[in-house]
C-alpha cells in the first residue's frame, strides 16, 4: 500500500475537492495558501489516482516502483492517532518489492523527484519505461553504431539510467580522465559570483584545464551562453576550458566559447560525449560501464 496522513478528517470516500478543503480547514486551521496546497494533495491521492496508474515512492536514496492495484480506502483504526496514516491505496510493488537507487534513475525522473509535495505527477513515459524495462541499460560492444545512436538519443531525452544532474559530473570525470590525468572535482561554494568550474587539472607546462558540466534534456532546450560565461569567469588568462553537456549546444554559445583567445573554451555536446564513451569502452571496467548507463554484451560461447 501507499498512505497519507491527516487522520482527523475522516473517511474521504465520495468526497469532492471542496469537502476536502472544508474538512482540512476545520481540523487543522491552515492558512489559505497552505490549505490550498494540502487540498490539492488529498484530491490527487483520493480522486485522481486510479487503478493501473504507476506509482513512485522515494525513500531517501532509494525509490520504489509499483502499479496501483486498488483505489482509496479508509482505515478507521488508524484515525485516532494524531500522526496516523489512515488513507490508503493498494500498490503492487514491482521488482520483488526491491528499490532502485535514486542515483541510478534517468535524468528526467531524477530531476522530477526534487518536488517537495506529498503527492505530485511525474513524466509518465519515463516512469513506465522503468517499470516495463527493469533491465534498462544499453547493451554495448565496441563499434556498435546503432547502440551509440540510441545512447545519444537517450542522453538528450534524459532516459539513460544513472546519467542525471547528480551523477553526470562523475561520468564526465571518468571519461575525460583518459585525456586529462589527475582531473579532480572542485567545490563551487567558494567560487566568485557567476563563476563555476566543476572539474580541474594541471598539465605539464603549467597548462590548466577547467571543465563545466551540464546535464540538459530536450525539454530544457539547447545549452546557452550562461554555461560558457560561468566557466570563463572562473578561468585565468592562459587556462583552457571545456563545457560538456548531454544535449545540444546553441550556435551563440559555440561562438562565445571561441571568442576569447586568452581563455579558449571547447564544447562537447551529447554526440561528442557518447563518442568519447564508446571510444574508451575497452578502457572502462564493468562498474564504470554500468555507471554510464551501459552494460557489456555477453560473449557468445
Amino acid at each position: 500500500m501507499a498512505a497519507i496522513g491527516w487522520p482527523m478528517i475522516g473517511d474521504l470516500s465520495g468526497c469532492s475537492r471542496n469537502e476536502f478543503s472544508e474538512r482540512l480547514g476545520t481540523a487543522y486551521q491552515y492558512e489559505p495558501r497552505g490549505l490550498g496546497q494540502r487540498t490539492g494533495i488529498v484530491d490527487r491521492f483520493v480522486n485522481q489516482i486510479q487503478r493501473g496508474d504507476a506509482v513512485v515512492v522515494p525513500d531517501g536514496d532509494k525509490v520504489y516502483f509499483g502499479v496501483v492495484s486498488s483505489g482509496y480506502s479508509f482505515n478507521k483504526h488508524l484515525a485516532s492517532e494524531a500522526e496516523g496514516y489512515p488513507h490508503w491505496i493498494g500498490i503492487d510493488y514491482r521488482f520483488n518489492g526491491q528499490p532502485i537507487l535514486r542515483s541510478e534513475l534517468p535524468a528526467v525522473l531524477f530531476d522530477s523527484l526534487k518536488g517537495r509535495q506529498t503527492v505530485f505527477a511525474l513524466p509518465a513515459d519515463a516512469t513506465w519505461d522503468v517499470l516495463d524495462h527493469p533491465d534498462r541499460f544499453f547493451t554495448v560492444d565496441t563499434g556498435d553504431l546503432k547502440v551509440q545512436a540510441a545512447y545519444v538519443k537517450g542522453l538528450s531525452e534524459g532516459i539513460v539510467p544513472g546519467i542525471n544532474s547528480s551523477r553526470f559530473e562523475t561520468a564526465v570525470l571518468k571519461v575525460l580522465s583518459f585525456y586529462f590525468p589527475n582531473l579532480q572535482r572542485l567545490a563551487t561554494t567558494n567560487a566568485p559570483v557567476g563563476a563555476d568550474t566543476d572539474l580541474k587539472t594541471s598539465l605539464p607546462g603549467d597548462v590548466v584545464i577547467r571543465v563545466q558540466v551540464k546535464c540538459y534534456q530536450d525539454d530544457q532546450g539547447e545549452l546557452q551562453e550562461d554555461a560558457v560565461r560561468q566557466l570563463r569567469e572562473s578561468m585565468d588568462p592562459g587556462d583552457h576550458g571545456i563545457v560538456v553537456t548531454t544535449n545540444r549546444v546553441s550556435e551563440t554559445a559555440r561562438a562565445l566559447a571561441t571568442s576569447d583567445t586568452a581563455k579558449p573554451i571547447g564544447v562537447v555536446d551529447g554526440p561528442d560525449f557518447a563518442q568519447l564513451v564508446f571510444d574508451n569502452l575497452d578502457r572502462l571496467d564493468d562498474e564504470d560501464i554500468w555507471s554510464l548507463g551501459l552494460r557489456r554484451a555477453l560473449a557468445v560461447r
